[in-house]
């Protein structure tokens, strides 16, 4: 079950750094972003793509090496904890929230509850 989320967040970060890279209007656009200067633009290509791709590098990397696979899953599950207190903390704090923040927050709990329970059977 490691390995398949391991798997899972790699196909999704490497997936979504491309995403981000090659469309980063559209990408961004869903997010509320606006490009308002050529360095926002570089900002977000580096930081959704180029960050997002590494994480998804990294994933690959732990679910192909089973001696890496402990330190992939305590950093989901700590990626995770992070983003979605932080989340949770943004929805209880700013008003109008829309788009894909929405999914995302469900996304990052089902993810990091995963992350819990794998951590707690291996």
């Amino acid at each position: 079950m490691v390995t398949i989320y391991l798997w899972l967040n790699a196909v999704m970060y490497v997936g979504l750094g491309v995403w981000c890279t090659v469309a980063p209007d559209t990408t961004s656009r869903s997010l509320g972003f606006a490009f308002t200067k050529p360095g926002a633009r570089s900002e977000y290509i580096t930081v959704y793509g180029g960050m997002e791709f590494g994480l998804g590098v990294f994933f690959l990397l732990c679910a192909l090496n089973s001696a890496w696979r402990d330190a992939g899953l305590l950093f989901g599950l700590t990626l995770y904890g992070g983003l979605a207190i932080w989340r949770i903390y943004t929805f209880l704090t700013i008003e109008g929230i829309a788009g894909f923040p929405r999914v995302a927050i469900v996304l990052e709990i089902a993810l990091f509850l995963a992350a819990v329970v794998l951590w707690l059977r291996r």
